[in-house]
């Protein structure tokens, strides 16, 4: 037992997370070594500290952001400077940049896009044609039609549908998660995808380095290759401080020949379907789509996918692009229209967060929304407060049992002036809440990876997809009412802390966009 302990020891992540702490360490030292010997150098610091500042006051981006930096720069102006400088060398994000924004042209010419079913989406729902234009000039995400939906309210009933659309595969099956673990869920998928794969079914396989790192044996791409596998690991962890390292690929995508794909907050590890207990109960959710909205999710995998080839194949996308889509009806009940999208961190556009601020503005009745995180931009906060204080019953639903203690704590603290504000906020009580969707006027929703934080919102990739009438909409609300059933409403007398809780709160409101 000893033995087997200390070969986990000594494994690639934990010599890398070594790594790490050894940099920062010396790092410190011969920082705190030069200021010792060194006037100049602390003068030299200053002067850097308020020119950074300077800076980041001139620099377009977010507020919130922008305080934050300012204070570790100006109350540490040497440690605060430096850092600033290091994860603000961006030279590998404007490269990736660059090839994303090829990949969107090419990718826009394939994703069918037709401008006949956009103007009648926009006519059978005109409180939000324009956040339908949005996505698609401005993101290149067309709506479409002929499309069934499948809404899974829990991550035991999606991991069925995933390994018997699986099974039917014919031509490729792309699959796409931030966390991939080893257990009784990896475990099954995988004889399905090697078995596939044998079959001579194109299967390719992308998973996040960080969100895998202590799941997955440190040699899984070599050994899914040798099964004949195409993996791929999105940016790969290594010990160099860098703000790269912030940019993983939180999406989570299965799309099997192009016409069915899965998405949702679900990720591949046995927790996610109670499986195993971590923090009580597991809440998750998820949908399928069928027909011409799957190739939508498809082309959003190649995106990361491509931007790791040398250059962009579009003899590839022709031979993916399936020439036709089975559904059951031309405009299917289950959804009218949908519209997949995804949200890159190198871009300036924020798609995640305007369209969950455009979807909240266009509410005439309703907001329900499910998410583990609630930490909040003063764009999104005052969204949601502007909604309440109109007449909009909007509810928010979080996790009672928190996986990180001090991010449970910062959306704590939001509960307050949310509440006073006339916001219904409950929390998930046999567990953590995990889901990410929101319902607006039971008759739109968003059903996705991305979280209401700052990590989500602006350092992450992430995808997600707007579902537009239909009965899958009675699906969601059904599982809204009864996960509110098993949870507890928030109250000022539940959130009134002590003084040193409050305090604590605060401290961490600062420094929420770093979180």
């Amino acid at each position: 037992m000893r033995k087997k302990w200390l070969m986990q020891l000594f494994k690639r992540r934990v010599i890398l997370a070594l790594l790490i702490i050894i940099q920062f360490a010396i790092f410190g030292f011969v920082v705190n070594q030069s200021m010792v010997h060194s006037i100049f150098l602390e003068t030299v610091f200053t002067i850097l500290s308020i020119g950074v500042a300077l800076h980041v006051v001139w620099k377009k981006g977010k507020e919130a952001y922008k305080i934050t930096w300012i204070l570790q720069v100006l109350i540490f102006p040497v440690y605060g400077t430096l850092f600033y400088l290091i994860f603000n060398r961006q030279t590998q994000t404007k490269k990736l940049q660059a090839k994303l924004e090829q990949i969107y042209q090419v990718h826009f010419s394939f994703a069918g896009h037709e401008e006949q079913v956009l103007n009648e989406a926009k006519t059978d729902f005109p409180h939000h044609g324009r956040l339908m234009h949005y996505l698609t000039y401005a993101g290149g995400f067309p709506v479409y039609d002929h499309t069934e939906t499948a809404y899974y309210p829990i991550g035991e009933s999606y991991f069925e549908a995933m390994q018997e659309a699986i099974s039917k595969a014919e031509s490729y099956i792309f699959f796409e998660f931030f966390i991939v673990a080893e257990g009784k869920m990896w475990g099954k998928l995988l004889d399905l995808l090697v078995e596939k794969a044998e079959q001579g079914v194109d299967v390719r396989v992308m998973y996040d380095d960080i969100g895998s790192f202590v799941t997955l044996p440190s040699d899984m791409k070599e050994q899914l290759e040798e099964k004949g596998i195409s993996c791929r690991i999105y940016n790969p962890f290594h010990p160099i401080i860098t703000s790269s390292q912030n940019n993983r690929d939180h999406r989570k995508i299965l799309s099997i020949d192009g016409k069915v794909a899965f998405t949702g907050g679900i990720n591949i590890a046995d927790e996610y379907i109670n499986e195993i207990e971590r923090f009580g109960h597991w809440k998750d959710n998820g949908i399928k789509l069928t027909g011409k909205g799957a190739w939508g999710l498809t082309l959003i995998f190649l995106q990361l996918w491509q931007s790791m080839d040398d250059h962009i194949d579009t003899e590839d996308l022709k031979s993916l692009k399936p020439v036709n889509w089975e559904t059951s009806t031309s405009k299917a009940h289950s959804t009218y229209y949908v519209q997949p999208f995804s949200d890159s961190p190198t871009d300036k556009k924020n798609f995640g967060e305007h369209v969950l601020i455009k979807m909240i503005h266009a509410a005439k009745e309703s907001v329900h929304i499910y998410t583990p995180y609630l930490i909040l931009d003063e764009n999104l906060e005052t969204a949601l407060i502007l909604a309440a204080e109109s007449g909009i019953d909007v509810k928010i639903i979080t996790p009672k049992k928190w996986d990180k203690y001090l991010v449970h704590m910062t959306t704590r603290s939001y509960y307050s002036e949310l509440i006073e504000a006339g916001i219904s906020i409950y929390e998930y009580t046999p567990g953590f809440m995990h889901a990410k969707t929101v319902l607006v006027d039971d008759e739109v929703a968003l059903v996705g990876t991305i979280n209401f934080d700052y990590r989500s919102l602006y350092l992450h990739f992430e995808n997600a997809v707007m579902l537009f009438g239909g009965t899958i909409m009675h699906d969601i609300r059904k599982d809204f009412d009864e996960t509110i059933r098993s949870s507890e409403l928030m109250t000022d007398q539940t959130v009134n802390q002590s003084p040193v809780s409050r305090l604590t709160q605060s401290v961490l409101r600062l420094f929420a966009p770093l979180m």
